[in-house]
């Protein structure tokens, strides 16, 4: 199924669904006056200019799929402790022209937004997703500026999804290095923050699965980007898959975080719900190759 008949069917709250926060024509979004980023609110009453039929799905929530590959292989086990849909799609844009359907997934800007987004495509469209046939027609962004938003949607249907994630990728890291850098420096960042925002909150729950999440994305994507980068597979690794993978799991493994039990004893509160996670079973994953590292 394609991706605008797959969102569309995703229910709020107002057809008595929990799928997401809002799905509907973008037009009746806007005029509900959400409380947006400026940046944000230009773009998407440009592309309504645009697009009058254009649609949005806000906070579309989806659980970690623990049977993918790479999120076994990363082996960041505390992402498996939260407890249903938690991962929550900030922003998608849709709709279908000239029978092409695409959307466009948009985080907010934010210190290591533009790797948010490319973690929350990967986490999509990984395999058990039911958007895994989805991943041409879905781009991801995330920038201060309305119209390079607003540019890559009407890049959506005039070039190739892959062509045009790779060229946004290019604005915002030159080499896989530089992205390697950013998401540590993004991981080490938090890390710092987290126990002085926790204590300054009455009901921190929220954030430190949001917390949680951020490294996992963070995680998700040094793996991932690392893994499909057939040049790196070729020049630094001589075409041997093993060796590739195994280096891929060494990037995410440079992204530190503050452990789940710790973020509570931070806080010094809630020592119940610890005592109700319960840890994962050990992991096994290997020799596969996943079709998220052959996208």
């Amino acid at each position: 199924m394609a991706i605008y008949n797959i969102l569309e069917q995703q229910l709020d709250s107002r057809h008595n669904g929990e799928d997401c926060e809002f799905n509907g024509y973008l037009e009746d979004y806007l005029g509900l006056e959400p409380e947006l980023d400026p940046a944000l609110k230009e773009a998407f009453t440009q592309i309504l200019e645009l697009d009058e039929n254009a649609r949005i799905c806000v906070g579309l929530h989806s659980s970690i799929n623990k049977d993918a590959i790479s999120n076994q292989i990363i082996r960041y086990k505390d992402v498996f402790k939260l407890n249903g849909r938690v991962l929550s799609f900030p922003y998608l844009v849709y709709d279908t022209q000239d029978g092409q359907e695409r959307a466009l997934l948009i985080v907010p800007d934010q210190d290591a937004g533009y790797i948010y987004a490319k973690g929350y495509y990967y986490c999509m469209t990984e395999p058990g997703s039911p958007f895994i046939d989805c991943k041409n027609e879905i781009v991801a962004i995330s920038s201060p500026r309305a119209d390079e938003i607003v540019s890559a949607w009407k890049k959506l249907w005039t070039m190739k999804a892959g062509a045009l994630q790779r060229s946004i990728d290019r604005e915002h890291f030159a080499t896989y290095d530089d992205l390697k850098a950013a998401a540590i420096e993004a991981g080490e960042k938090q890390k710092a923050g987290a126990a002085d925002v926790l204590a300054a909150m009455e009901d921190r729950s929220a954030q430190i699965y949001q917390y949680v999440i951020n490294w996992f994305l963070l995680k998700k994507v040094l793996y991932v980007q690392y893994m499909i980068n057939k040049n790196i597979l070729n020049t630094v690794h001589e075409g041997n898959v093993k060796k590739q993978r195994n280096q891929a799991k060494l990037n995410a493994d440079a992204v530190t975080f503050m452990s789940y039990s710790e973020m509570w004893r931070t806080t010094g509160s809630h020592p119940e719900e610890e005592a109700a996670v319960e840890e994962p079973a050990a992991e096994t994953a290997e020799e596969p190759v996943s079709g998220e590292e052959a996208q």
